[in-house]
Parts: C-alpha cells; structure tokens; sequence
C-alpha cells in the first residue's frame, strides 16, 4: 500500500450523512482502568485547540482519538487492537520498528508518521484507520473482509509517536469526523451524537499510573 493512505492530514471536519457507522471500543481493554483515551479531535481551526467540550485535551491539528495505555511496559506486555466497524482493508504496514523509549527518527520515518497501521473501508464513504501498531503484529491483510471486533494487531510504539498508543481516525467522503461529535462540537451539550456503540468514558485527566522509582 502506498504510503499516502496511512497519511493524515489536517482537513475540515465533515458532518456524517444518514447510515453513519457505528463503531466498537477499537483496544481490547477495560476504559478508564486498563487504558484511557489520551487525546480527542482538535476542533480549533486556529493554532489553538480545544476537544469537542471545549476542554484542553487535544492539541493543535490532532484529527483522529488517541487510545492508550499508561507505559510502554504495559503495551508490550500485549494489547489487542480490534476492527471498530466490518469491512474491507484496503491496505496495510506491519515493518516499522517500534521506538519503546519514544525518541523517534523523524528521517526515518518520514512520509510514514502513523508507523504499523492499516485502513478499513466500511462502505459509503465512511473509512477508519489505525495507526502505531507493534511491529510484525498486524493480523490481517489487503482485502480482507473483518467483522466488528476482528483483532486487527497490537498496540505499540511504531511511527512519529512518543507514548504507546492506538490511534484512530474516521473520515466521510475522506473528511475527518469524530467519532464523539460527527456533527461538531458542542460546548455545552451532552454526548448524544457519537458515533460508538456503547459511549466510551469521556474524562478531562486522572491518574494514569502510580508507583515508585528509585
């Protein structure tokens, strides 16, 4: 697959049309426990940002949902990654290395800053990607049709990433949608609009890890 599919790119958001899909928890874990979403969609068209409650977790240009996990350690321990919606792959990277210690060559990787992933075409426009997979994990292949919840790899630390994550872009007709407010954010307004099947925990911060170091 050409690289230019595993690209993002800052574009507008897009408002889902009728027969929006509906997407399942993309990380084999337990929300709010065992992992947590670091980052939402920046919605600041500015060099600001702010996520779809107006809340700082986000930052500027950031067009997908980052899902992870609270240290590397825990990533390579194994994380499943699941298809969020059926359909098709259209293509797929599985030979990156992951950078466990987060210092990542920005040469090496360039025109490939979403590391290991792949893209699943669900029909009438609607496409997810997965970016940041463990190196040699991915479990699928270019025109494979998945079910909802097919393990599609596993979480790592691959690409132009400095924590182990998973993250996940929508797009519409190839326009950026998020999952949480496909029809724009809304400061105010309850989450009633999201495109998940069962409403992930939303929170602003918590505790990720805690321990003790010598």
């Amino acid at each position: 697959m050409r690289d230019a599919l595993l690209a993002i790119s800052f574009t507008a958001l897009a408002a889902p049309a009728a027969g929006a899909i509906t997407l399942l928890l993309p990380v084999e874990c337990e929300l709010g426990q065992t992992c947590y979403i670091q980052q939402y969609m920046d919605h600041d068209p500015s060099e600001a940002s702010q996520n779809f409650q107006c809340g700082p977790r986000t930052y500027n240009g950031h067009k997908g949902t980052d899902f992870a996990v609270a240290t590397a350690a825990k990533a390579q321990a194994g994380v499943n990654i699941l298809a969020a919606a059926a359909g098709t792959v259209l293509g797929t990277r599985n030979n990156i290395p992951d950078v466990w210690t987060g210092k990542f060559d920005p040469d090496a990787i360039k025109g490939r800053d979403c590391g290991n992933g792949l893209v699943i075409d669900h029909g009438e426009g609607w496409q997810t990607q997965y970016c940041h997979l463990r190196e040699g994990s991915g479990a699928v292949k270019k025109g494979e049709v998945v079910e909802i919840g097919t393990k599609l790899g596993e979480m790592g630390m691959s690409g132009r990433t400095q924590f182990a994550r998973l993250h996940l872009s929508v797009r519409k007709d190839g326009q950026p949608v998020d999952p949480f407010a496909p029809n724009g954010p809304d400061c105010n307004a309850a989450i009633s609009e999201a495109l998940w099947d069962d409403l992930p925990l939303f929170q602003e911060g918590g505790v990720l890890d805690v321990g003790f170091s010598d």
